[in-house]
């Protein structure tokens, strides 16, 4: 939430709350992020920072800070070096501020498209980086023309980043936002953002945001949740690369924080959209992407927590690689939790998924409420929400429940024709909890495929 002019105390003290408590998303099944290559995706601006083209981007000199930040941004605090670029935060007092950091701004905007950026996190406590889009305040006043938090980090959550969208009117006064936070395992470790590199992206259009991270696709904001504020209201945005220091989101710097900090950029892509969302082919369908990951698929469900409930676990799958990880949240209620991926179908097309499930006897569900089961849904537009009127067909399969003998691999299948006005069939493998009851279930060698349509299909 970088940009905060006019928020009155009393509502930034709630967003604080809010964002400091781990949102766990109950929605079954969401949708996935297309992929820029091969995917109705033109790549139309990129940056590789060889030089610090300042016809390319502003270098913002400002000694006002908002959300009750403590830094002065300051041009010398921008630089590349190695072919990135590198804002610089450090305890220097400027003026009246105790720090200094920088942001910089691209000149160009843009509206609809995906927005990718490859960057490592700097890491000690009371440092905000930030990766996000925001129209011109001049013409849009705050948060009138909205505004897309592509990635969001608190210094002393170094495995935690958050996505969000703020709109609302200015006059009259009135905000609103959506957000999740997100966090993942590959190869079985927790993810530290600060180590390395990663790949922090968000994909636009009239209907809605998708948000992921290094290909895993953490949040969905479809336009009906937002008051249609994304087709009606948005407004062309610029790219803003940045890191604050302290304020409403985050502790401030105390003597634990380790100065100076670097928030490194690696590159900026943009893409806009040249044809229609299309997935040939399930991608990662083994897991064992990255050394183990869930990339290409979307994850919900996800109770941030050490042990995420939703992750690729090594050394666990049918191959000895890693496996689909699912277990309940044991929150209150039925608890549904998942990945879902889908591929581009047309109306007749024989559409078949498989997949491979094991229970551990050591952390059986045998005897227990705990089931799961495969789908296939089929949308009349790519990448809709699940409880959408998009949504125009679904067919399932058991694949777990507390009969489930453990200690054993079994596969299972499933066959749909797809529906008049399909585009979609997505897989979607879904872990249900109704009764906070223990148990794991472990999914491997996923499959989803499409045959060409019968030939009596209309």
């Amino acid at each position: 939430m970088p940009y905060r002019p006019t928020i009155p105390p009393k509502e930034r003290m709630q967003y604080s709350r809010l964002l400091t408590t781990a949102l766990v998303l109950l929605v079954p099944t969401p949708s996935l992020a297309a992929e820029p290559d091969g995917n109705g995706w033109k790549l139309v601006w990129s940056e590789d920072f060889e030089t610090l083209d300042k016809d390319r981007w502003t270098l913002v000199d400002s000694h006002r800070p908002t959300n009750n930040s403590r830094h002065a941004y300051l041009p010398s605090q921008v630089s590349v070096e190695n072919g990135r670029l590198v804002l610089l935060s450090e305890a220097v007092p400027s003026q009246d501020l105790p720090y200094r950091s920088g942001q910089v701004i691209s000149k160009r905007a843009w509206k609809h498209g995906r927005w990718e950026v490859r960057a490592k996190l700097p890491a000690t406590r009371g440092v905000w980086p930030a990766i996000w889009l925001l129209p011109d305040v001049d013409k849009y006043r705050w948060p009138s023309g909205g505004e897309i938090d592509i990635m969001e980090n608190r210094g002393n959550e170094p495995h935690l980043t958050s996505s969000a969208f703020h709109y609302g009117t200015n006059p009259p006064y009135r905000h609103e936002f959506v957000f999740e936070e997100q966090q993942t395992r590959r190869n079985g470790e927790l993810v530290d953002y600060t180590k390395d590199f990663h790949t922090y992206a968000v994909d636009w259009d009239e209907h809605g945001l998708t948000f992921s991270v290094d290909g895993v696709s953490h949040f969905r904001v479809d336009d009906s949740q937002v008051e249609d504020f994304l087709s009606k209201h948005a407004a062309p945005m610029q790219l803003v690369l940045n890191t604050a220091i302290g304020g409403d989101f985050l502790p401030d710097p105390d003597t634990s924080t380790v100065w100076p900090q670097r928030f490194e950029i690696d590159w900026v892509r943009v893409y806009e959209r040249d044809g229609a969302p299309a997935r040939k082919a399930l991608v990662n369908g083994s897991f064992d992407a990255d050394g183990g990951s869930l990339r290409g698929w979307t994850n919900f469900g996800v109770d941030l927590r050490d042990n995420p409930n939703v992750t690729a676990a090594p050394k666990t799958g049918v191959d000895g690689g890693a496996a689909l990880k699912l277990f309940g949240t044991f929150g209150t209620g039925s608890q549904y939790s998942g990945v879902s991926q889908g591929i581009d179908v047309t109306a007749g097309q024989h559409v078949r998924a498989s997949v491979q499930t094991f229970v551990s006897p050591d952390d059986s569900i045998a005897g227990g409420g705990n089931t799961a089961v495969a789908k296939i849904e089929f949308y009349r537009r790519f990448a809709a929400r699940f409880e959408s009127p998009d949504l125009i067909g679904v067919e399932e399969v058991v694949i777990a429940t507390g009969d489930s003998k453990p200690g054993r691999w079994r596969r299972h299948m499933l066959d749909a024709v797809a529906p008049e006005g399909a585009v979609e069939a997505r897989l979607a493998i879904v872990f249900h909890q109704p009764n906070q009851e223990a148990g794991a279930l472990f999914v491997d060698d996923a499959q989803l495929t499409a045959s060409k349509p019968s030939a009596d299909c209309p």
